[in-house]
């Protein structure tokens, strides 16, 4: 079972993240319809992980996570795009769905907001062509949009890996994705250090000897093992020790 963090529209405007889970293999980037209304509400993915693997964080923080009952989907933002618009979110310290909006015309909006089964995706597809990393960096400089950084809302959520943060302020100080990855790591096993042992610095520390997917690789292994969340971090620092061994000896 899927679990999936989607922006949702509500008259052409992209609203505050929810979450949703689905059996469907739907892919980041894509346009879903959720049962926010009975006629299913669109939503744009930007972000997915295992449902079975973050059940304790759901029910201790009383997450809301809602059934997807279709299994509609529309191709339009690649990953990539997202994790861009993600680093472009931290760097001008506006939420995701602020930096959607000001990157996707009012035209398409439109089109998204009225998403049904059977809608021509004609006028999307050639939308979708256009954007790339250059075409969001001139939209977004482009744009002026002091009010948006004033409405920022606290349980915006930028990855899931640590999924269900969404309580948790980001800090304006995450510009890399190892940046992002401590404080994905840090949020999920519930650190709350600001110096010293556990603390943003002290993770830094060791991430930066490490590749980023052997670290997301040694997170999975310790989260797979469904122990409390406690004992993964152990098992989770265990693993790392493990590896800065290894490698040294190499």
């Amino acid at each position: 079972m899927k679990l999936i963090k989607a922006i949702p529209l509500y008259r052409n405007k992209f609203r505050e993240p929810a979450f949703f889970f689905s059996p469907c293999d739907f892919s980041v980037g894509s346009i879903i319809l959720t049962p926010l209304t009975k006629t299913g509400r669109p939503a744009l993915i930007i972000a997915i992980d295992d449902l079975d693997k973050n059940k304790s964080f759901v029910r201790r923080n009383k997450i809301k996570v809602t059934k997807i009952n279709s299994d509609f989907e529309a191709k339009f933002f690649g990953p990539e795009t997202i994790k861009f618009i993600k680093l472009v979110s931290e760097k001008k310290k506006l939420p995701v769905n602020n930096i959607l909006q000001i990157i996707i015309s009012t035209k398409i909006l439109k089109e998204l907001s009225g998403l049904k089964q059977k809608s021509d995706l004609k006028n999307i597809n050639e939308f979708v062509s256009e954007v790339d990393n250059d075409y969001i960096k001139r939209k977004i400089l482009s744009t002026n949009k002091p009010e948006a950084e004033n409405n920022r809302k606290n349980t915006d959520i930028e990855t899931i890996g640590s999924i269900l943060n969404s309580a948790r302020k980001k800090k304006s100080s995450i510009h890399s994705e190892k940046h992002y990855l401590v404080d994905e790591i840090r949020n999920y096993f519930g650190e709350k250090n600001k110096s010293g042992v556990g603390s943003f610095s002290f993770y830094l520390g060791f991430f930066k000897k490490i590749p980023e997917k052997k670290i997301y690789q040694l997170w999975s292994e310790a989260k797979q093992t469904k122990k409390p969340v406690k004992d993964q971090q152990k098992i989770f620092w265990w693993k790392i020790g493990q590896y800065l061994k290894e490698n040294k000896k190499g």
